[in-house]
C-alpha cells in the first residue's frame, strides 16, 4: 500500500511512517520477488538439464558396458573354437597313428586291438606321438592271439595237435576272446569266425 492509502485509513504520519518502515524490513517487494522467482525457475531448469545430462550419460554407459560384454563373449566363444579346434586335430592325428601302428603290428582284428590301447597313455606333444609302439609290444607278449603269426601249421612235436588258420589264430585262441572280442571279429571277418566257432 501507498502512503497515500494508509493516510485515507485516518492513520497518523507517525503511524504510516512506522508501517512503511516495518514494509521494507519485513516484506519483499514484488520487484524483489520476481527477481527471486525468475532466479528460482532458471536455477531449477538448470537442475532438470544437468539431471537429464547425467541419465544420458548414464544409459551411455550401460550401453558401453554392454557392448564391452558382447566383445569378450565373442573373444571368449573364439577361444573355446580354437581350442575345440586343436583338440580333434590332436584326436585325428592320435587315431590315425593308433590304426597305422595297429595294421603293422599285424592285428588280428584291428577293432579288438585298437579297443584295448589305453588312451591314457597315449601322448601327444609337439608332433610326437608316444605310448602306442609299447602299449602294442606289452600285449603281444600277454596276447600273442591277437596277433598274426608267422608259425608253421600242423603238430608240435610231442603235444597236441593244434589246427590253426591261414592268419594264425587257432581254437584255443579263439576260445580265449571276450564275448565283445567275438562280437568284432564276426563283423570284421565273418568266414574266420564261422570256421572258428563251427570247428
Amino acid at each position: 500500500m501507498t502512503k497515500e492509502q494508509l493516510l485515507a485509513l485516518n492513520l497518523t504520519e507517525d503511524q504510516v511512517t512506522a508501517i512503511i518502515e516495518d514494509y521494507g524490513k519485513n516484506y519483499v517487494s514484488k520487484s524483489q520477488f520476481n527477481e527471486k522467482n525468475d532466479a528460482y525457475k532458471q536455477a531449477k531448469q538448470e537442475i532438470e538439464n544437468l539431471t537429464n545430462d547425467i541419465n544420458t550419460l548414464s544409459k551411455a554407459n550401460e550401453a558401453n558396458e554392454a557392448l564391452q560384454q558382447q566383445i569378450k563373449d565373442l573373444q571368449d566363444a573364439a577361444q573355446r573354437r580354437e581350442s575345440d579346434y586343436l583338440e580333434s586335430i590332436k584326436t585325428m592325428k592320435i587315431d590315425t597313428a593308433i590304426a597305422r601302428e595297429v595294421l603293422e603290428a599285424g592285428a588280428m582284428n584291428t577293432t579288438i586291438l585298437t579297443g584295448l590301447l589305453d588312451r591314457s597313455k597315449i601322448t601327444y606333444d609337439n608332433e610326437t606321438i608316444t605310448g602306442i609302439q609299447e602299449q602294442i609290444k606289452s600285449l603281444k607278449e600277454s596276447d600273442p592271439y591277437l596277433f598274426k603269426q608267422d608259425s608253421i601249421k600242423g603238430v608240435i612235436p610231442g603235444g597236441e595237435a593244434t589246427p590253426k588258420t591261414d592268419n594264425g589264430l587257432t581254437k584255443e585262441q579263439f576260445n580265449k576272446l571276450s564275448y565283445k572280442d567275438r562280437v568284432a571279429l564276426q563283423e570284421q571277418d565273418p568266414d574266420l569266425y564261422n570256421e572258428l566257432s563251427h570247428s
